[in-house]
């Protein structure tokens, strides 16, 4: 894989599942290559549709393959699973950009806990 740097923007989700009793959910999203260095999304209150259009910027190494896009509820008490989805980073490199819902598959990947729009670009160095 090569090196170089990965723009990614979080544009919004959409029918997020609500995993709160009263009320949407806070929905946030953690995004990253390496578990070792997360970014994250502001916190949208009581919303299944947020809209963030937020920016980050990753360093890609070689052995950077997927890139991660874990969704939260943010509670109270920490924060519930909402779904979490991926998109292997070949798919960038290749375009040098990627525009697309990246569906949040539910467990066996027999439904979806919603969608969030991601737009990548990507600039070797």
């Amino acid at each position: 894989m090569p090196n170089g740097v990965l723009e990614v923007i979080i544009v919004e989700g959409r029918r997020l599942k609500d995993k709160d009793a009263i009320g949407q959910s806070d929905p946030f999203i953690e995004i990253y290559t390496d578990k070792k260095y997360k970014q994250r999304t502001t916190t949208i209150q009581n919303s299944n549709d947020p809209v963030w259009n937020e920016r980050f910027t990753f360093n890609i190494h070689s052995g950077d393959d997927t890139i991660h896009f874990d969704v939260y509820d943010s509670d109270v008490a920490g924060k519930d699973s909402i779904g979490n989805g991926k998109v292997k980073l070949k798919h960038v490199f290749d375009d040098g950009k990627f525009d697309e819902w990246v569906k949040l598959p539910a467990h066996f990947g027999l439904s979806v806990h919603g969608e969030v729009h991601v737009i990548m670009n990507f600039r070797p160095s």
